[in-house]
């Protein structure tokens, strides 16, 4: 057997190959367990000593001689049951946790100007956390919009646009050409579009009154938040100028 399997249940390497070579031989000495998986004698006890804790091997004494004894695969199973509850009791820690951590992290990042987040994780995360702050009243203006881009963020962007619905947030859109990215967007709710051909090679969003997010497309994928009302001031009247020239 293939020792991955057991590395991925969370058995390290040498964890894997013990008890695999316990499996196949049986009842062992630790010099023969050494001999039989040819591992390095320095960590043997130590390995053994962890499967114990893990339940996966048992210790017994014959004529004052430690052997030891791989436990049914079956076990396996019961650890891996252990390990789930472990991470639900993690879980519920980090879940009390949460709101304590996010008025740290808001505390810090007021103190921030400016954040750049990379790859499409970082967007996602960037873009995620902007829409968490936006509160009732307020509104998304975006300029550059384009479908010309890699295709998982147009599909990122129509997921999250229902996020953005449920909580009833405006946005009015400025595409950089029209298309079926367009036609789709025009149909949603609580969102106007406008074509202005040409506009810019990178989006820019702007969440409320503090906000603005600039998304770079192009590899390597980034993007800046920056925390400014004058700032934001600025880049909403450059919108509003814009927005009167676009077409629907």
């Amino acid at each position: 057997m293939d020792t991955k399997i057991l590395e991925h249940v969370g058995l390290t390497h040498n964890e894997s190959i013990v008890y695999l070579t316990l499996i196949k031989e049986g009842n062992s000495k630790s010099g023969e367990i050494l001999k039989n998986s040819g591992l390095n004698s320095g960590k043997i006890y130590e390995i053994l000593e962890s499967l114990k804790k893990k339940g996966l091997v048992s210790e017994s004494a014959i004529n004052n001689i430690k052997h030891y004894t791989a436990a049914p695969p079956s076990q396996i199973l019961e650890y891996l049951n252990k390990q789930k509850e472990e991470l639900e009791k993690d879980e519920q820690i980090i879940k009390k946790a949460i709101p304590e951590l996010e008025k740290i992290r808001e505390n810090k990042t007021k103190e921030i100007k400016a954040i750049t987040y990379t790859g499409f994780r970082g967007i996602r995360t960037a873009t995620d956390e902007a829409l968490e702050r936006m509160k009732k009243g307020e509104e998304i203006l975006g300029m550059g919009i384009t479908e010309k881009k890699n295709k998982i963020f147009n599909e990122f962007w129509v997921v999250w646009t229902e996020k953005r619905i449920k909580k009833k947030i405006i946005a009015k859109h400025i595409f950089s050409e029209k298309g079926d990215y367009f036609n789709k967007f025009e149909k949603m709710k609580y969102t106007e579009s406008k074509v202005l051909e040409g506009l810019t090679p990178v989006t820019i969003d702007i969440f409320g009154k503090d906000k603005v997010l600039i998304l770079n497309y192009n590899e390597p994928y980034s993007c800046t938040m920056i925390y400014d009302e004058n700032t934001a001031t600025s880049f909403i009247n450059f919108f509003h100028q814009l927005w009167k020239l676009a077409k629907k």
